[in-house]
């Protein structure tokens, strides 16, 4: 199955593109290194609870950091009706 929105990397961001946007533009949701890699983890099948301990871990930080940070993430994502 291929996926609605895919991530490309260029001009030193990353950006999720909408594959089957018809005539209606709609721009590119523009995410930084660690909204890329909370997105590749939901997109991998992980919830959000072990995206949560594996972002924390990536980066050094502690769980309820990454428990706001990863939830605030998500919650735009789903806002966006990207997942």
């Amino acid at each position: 199955m291929k996926e609605r929105y895919q991530l490309r990397q260029a001009a030193g961001a990353y950006w999720l593109l909408d594959m089957e946007q018809g005539e209606q533009y709609q721009k590119p949701f523009m995410l930084n290194e660690c909204g890329a890699y909370i997105y590749r983890a939901y997109i991998s099948g992980m919830s959000e609870d072990e995206i949560m301990q594996a972002f924390a871990k990536e980066y050094g930080l502690s769980f309820s950091c990454a428990q706001s940070d990863v939830g605030q993430f998500m919650m735009e994502l789903r806002q966006q009706g990207i997942i």
